[in-house]
C-alpha cells in the first residue's frame, strides 16, 4: 500500500495464537531442526562413501579377475 502512515499500521489488529499453541510449534520446529542437522551429518558421510566407492570404482578395485 502506497503513503501508508505510521499511525494506519500501528492501528492493524493481528490475532495471536494462544501461548500453549506456540510454545507446541516451537517444540515442533525445534524437533524438525534437530532432524536436519542430523540428516546433514548423514548426508556428508553417503558423500564421503560415494566419493569412496566411485574412486575404487574407477581405480577397477570392485571386480575380482
Amino acid at each position: 500500500m502506497k503513503n501508508i502512515s505510521q499511525g494506519k499500521v500501528k492501528a492493524i489488529v493481528c490475532g495471536l495464537p494462544p501461548l500453549d499453541l506456540q510454545n507446541a510449534f516451537a517444540q515442533r520446529i525445534q524437533k524438525l531442526e534437530t532432524l536436519r542437522a542430523s540428516h546433514s551429518i548423514h548426508l556428508a558421510k553417503l558423500d564421503k562413501l560415494f566419493d569412496s566407492l566411485q574412486d575404487r570404482a574407477f581405480r577397477g578395485e570392485l571386480w575380482d579377475d
